[in-house]
Order: structure tokens, then sequence, then C-alpha cells
């Protein structure tokens, strides 16, 4: 009796044995084929070209050419751009035989400054007016003298506000400044929203 209680023990033990063996092989193949094992998934790294925040270079002065996207809000207009300033460019008073201009604006010296935008919202901006709050500063601080023209006056600085500006639409327009003879430009500025500081560009004169 003891002889048959011993074996019986050995084979149940073998027989446990094995069971376990099947069960950790089965769980080991299950881990494998739903790819689940103990190594740490690896994070995935940040895009290193992640677009700025809306209206997140706010009061700040950004090297010419480089973009941003600001919050544009004039009355019952609004709408979300990417806008850049491009270039800042001296002309002459040659350039703006076209213009009609006083004696005084006659002495003085014009730069042209040209801006991009693209539309980036969901909506069409009607008649938006985009060069309207481009701005150019002296060496002083103080603001330089601003020119209505039409897209044909002075060839050197050409473009007009689009009447429609849809989602995905794009337009570079330059607009006529002029400066105290001797001054030169410091930056250009732009206020998309009354409510916001403006964005600056430090002007680099070409």
């Amino acid at each position: 009796m003891r002889i048959r209680s011993t074996r019986n023990r050995t084979a149940t033990a073998v027989l446990c044995a094995a069971g376990f063996a099947l069960l950790a092989t089965g769980c080991n193949d299950n881990l494998a084929q739903d790819g689940g094992d103990d190594t740490p998934t690896k994070t995935p790294k940040p895009s290193a070209t992640a677009s700025k925040a809306l209206d997140s270079d706010a009061g700040k002065t950004l090297a010419l050419g480089e973009t941003t996207p600001i919050t544009y809000k004039r009355s019952d207009k609004t709408g979300v751009l990417n806008i850049a300033a491009k270039s800042v460019v001296k002309g002459s008073q040659s350039d703006l035989d076209k213009v009609a201009l006083n004696a005084e604006e006659r002495k003085l010296q014009p730069y042209y400054v040209t801006v991009s935008f693209k539309n980036i919202g969901k909506d069409a901006i009607e008649y938006p007016f985009l060069n309207t709050p481009t701005h150019l500063r002296d060496s002083r601080g103080e603001e330089g003298k601003s020119l209505l023209t039409l897209g044909g006056d002075v060839a050197k600085c050409p473009g007009e506000d689009p009447d429609d500006f849809k989602a995905g639409d794009t337009a570079t327009l330059c607009k006529v400044f002029l400066l105290p003879s001797g001054e030169t430009p410091s930056v250009v500025s732009y206020t998309g929203d009354f409510d916001k500081e403006p964005v600056f560009w430090k002007a680099k004169e070409d």
C-alpha cells in the first residue's frame, strides 16, 4: 500500500508539472503573438517642427521672414492667419511718380515692406484689409508715414488686398512707408487683434 501510494503521488506530481509547463508555454506563445512582453514601450519623441501656439509671439520681435500664427479681428471680421514680414526695401522718390504727394512728403525716404499671409482658419474673411495693420518704425521708435496705393501705382511695391480671403488662400502684399531723411527702419509691426500686443520683426534693409 505504501509503494502504491508513493507511485500515485509521483505520477500526480509529474502530471501537474507537465500541466504547468504546458500552461506556461501557452501563455508565452499568446504573449508573443499579441506582442505583449515585459519590455517597456518607447515613448515617441515630440516633433521638432511642432507649430507655434496661436498669438504666442505677441509682443515679441522675430527675425525677418519668420512666420507666426495670429488672430485676425476687425469689427465683425475674424480669422486665423499665418503671417511673416518678408523684406524691407529702400526705394526712391522717383518710384512714386504716380502717387499724389505733397511737398513735405516728397522730401521723405520711401521704404517698401512686404508681408505674406495665409488663411489657416476654417472660414473665409471678406474684405479683410490685410495690409492695414502693417507698420514700420524708424530708429527712434517712431512710426513711418504709410501711403495708400493701388496695385499699379508703385511698380516696386505691388499688391492689393483680396476681396475674399478663403480658407487656405495666400497673399503677398507690399506697403509703402515714408521715413525722415537720415532715419533707418528698426522694426516691422503687425496688430492682428487690438486686444493683443503686435508682433514685431527686426527690420533688415535690403
